[in-house]
């Protein structure tokens, strides 16, 4: 039983450090798609400047990503 608990962790941990690295570079890809820098993106997110358009296509980076990891 303890191998069986042992062997789900690991595949668990897997599978979120595979989603994980999916989103390394999610700023910089949205910035390069919207013609922006990647720290204005970081500043957007983080809820210090407003725009509806980076935060349309953050969500729509991150959807996609989520969607690829199932």
């Amino acid at each position: 039983m303890k191998n069986a608990k042992r062997s789900n962790n690991t595949q668990s941990t897997a599978q979120l450090l595979r989603i994980h690295k999916l989103h390394l570079g999610l700023y910089a890809r949205v910035a390069e798609d919207l013609g922006v820098s990647p720290s204005y993106v970081s500043l957007v997110a983080n809820g210090i400047r407003r725009s509806e358009k980076i935060q349309r296509v953050l969500i729509q980076e991150i959807a996609r990503i989520h969607a690829s990891a199932r």
